[in-house]
């Protein structure tokens, strides 16, 4: 797998973590316990830092980016970040679901437990609010979550989790 240095920085994975041999990671970038890096994610701290927190899912083709100092890319716990998901130095809180093939602009923040929809489009330095379903371009919010779909969505990056630790498991035996 393409682990690559930049500069005097290094990328930083947790040994929980899975990083698929077809991801690329390069310079400032921390990856926590458990998380997930699937095929073709590009994940890249070469301008700014990366974060992405326990239990947090990037999936195929995703990729992450920081521009700038002024916004670094942080990514929180349990998060589920779709294929083919763009995300440009922005805070995603923790819990919360990036659908498939969205694009989220630089200084862009969204709250603990948000789920937004695939293909959606969140413009620079936007704000979402915690707890919420958003959809479309420019993403606009659609309703409040409930506790309880936040829950059932933190126990779908469990499950993955555990799938993602058996392969790492089954990778170190053979």
């Amino acid at each position: 797998m393409p682990i690559l240095p930049f500069g005097d920085k290094s990328p930083k994975i947790d040994p929980k973590a899975f990083v698929s041999p077809q991801a690329t990671l390069v310079g400032d970038v921390e990856v926590g316990a458990r998380a997930n890096i699937w095929p073709g994610a590009v994940i890249r701290g070469d301008f700014a830092s990366v974060r992405i927190g326990e239990k947090t899912c990037v999936q195929d083709s995703a990729v992450i980016h920081a521009h700038s100092e002024e916004n670094p890319a942080i990514i929180g716990s349990n998060v589920i970040i779709g294929t083919a998901a763009v995300l440009h130095g922005v805070y995603i809180g923790d819990s919360a679901n990036i659908g498939e093939g969205c694009v989220i602009f630089d200084g862009a923040t969204l709250g603990e437990g948000v789920l937004l929809a695939p293909g959606s489009i969140v413009p620079a330095n936007v704000v979402i609010p915690p707890r919420s379903l958003n959809s479309g371009a420019p993403a606009a919010q659609i309703r409040e979550l409930s506790r309880e779909e936040v829950d059932k969505h933190n126990d779908k990056t469990e499950a993955i989790a555990q799938v993602f630790a058996k392969l790492k498991r089954w990778q170190q035996t053979t």
